[in-house]
């Protein structure tokens, strides 16, 4: 992969070892491979990471005031995305990847789950036909909907046409092939706002200890309330929970690390724990879901 708006390669001598790492490190899809943090034990282990490619965040990004900030410097919660114009190439959509389908029609805010079949370049996108409880939604040939899909780090989304809607041999649609799409990158940093219960572990296979509630979320971690107290500052807890989005459903185990620890009132007015969590490493599915359900929220708040 070239160097782009947001990732470089990264040189042998920038990873030392026995020191966490300063940055994330992402393979030439950008999957992030290793966290901030993580401490390469040996010069064995860099080779091989060395062989896959690696590439990082730019160490030097503009501001809006026109000068420059490094990459030690966290952007705010309240960042915004910065979006960029793709070719449908550069998206690399695969059988089987996941898309999801909003009706561009007033009045329709609902999005249809779907998963790429296969794409004919020029000329159409195969995808499955949207789905509710196991039953087919009848789709319009000639309808346009918003379609997003997921490119490593970035939220893509364009518009397509329905070319042909098609029962035989099997339900399936024929989507206008698109000139180019809009990515938006989802920084670890920004959140949604949620409502999950979670339980808490002490070791990945030991016996719940204690349970609580994330109360927003982002790729990189989380903020929960407990009634309990689950944990102390740099301690590593197992978390279990689901993230639901639509009919899109994600079990998540994860290690996490307690970065902050207080005290607050929740909603009805009950004293609270309330922990700041910083994930481990997640599987491809679970961000991606996460990062969908980011954007949404984005997308209310409107970015």
């Amino acid at each position: 992969m070239s160097e782009d708006q947001y990732l470089v390669p990264v040189r042998k001598a920038e990873i030392e070892i026995g020191k966490p790492l300063p940055f994330a490190v992402f393979d030439s899809d950008r999957n992030l491979l290793l966290n901030r943090g993580v401490v390469v034990s040996s010069t064995n282990q860099i080779d091989v990471l060395m062989q896959k490619g690696l590439y990082r965040e730019r160490a030097r990004v503009a501001s809006s005031t026109g000068g420059t900030s490094t990459e030690s410097e966290k952007p705010t919660e309240n960042a915004k995305p910065q979006g960029e114009m793709l070719s449908f190439d550069a998206v690399k959509l695969m059988p089987g990847d996941a898309l999801q389908l909003q009706p561009l029609l007033d009045g329709q805010t609902e999005r249809f789950s779907v998963n790429v079949i296969g794409v004919m370049k020029p000329k159409s996108l195969l995808v499955t036909p949207p789905m509710v409880d196991g039953k087919l939604i009848f789709v319009r040939d000639g309808q346009t909907y918003l379609v997003r899909a997921f490119s490593g780090l970035n939220v893509c989304a364009f518009k397509a046409k329905i070319l042909k809607s098609q029962l035989q041999p099997f339900p399936y649609l024929h989507l206008s092939y698109p000139d180019s799409v809009q990515a938006m990158r989802i920084r670890k940093t920004m959140r949604a706002p949620a409502s999950i219960i979670v339980a808490v572990h002490e070791t990945e296979t030991g016996r719940q200890s204690g349970a609580g509630k994330i109360i927003d979320l982002s790729v990189g971690g989380a903020r929960m309330y407990s009634p309990m107290k689950v944990g102390v500052k740099d301690q590593t807890l197992w978390l279990s929970f689901k993230v639901m989005l639509g009919d899109m459903e994600e079990y998540v185990k994860t290690p996490a690390v307690v970065r902050a620890v207080g005290e607050e009132d929740d909603e009805q007015g009950k004293r609270m724990h309330v922990y700041g969590l910083q994930f481990g490493e997640l599987m491809q599915s679970q961000r991606l879901i996460i990062m969908n359900l980011v954007y949404q929220h984005l997308l209310k708040e409107g970015t």
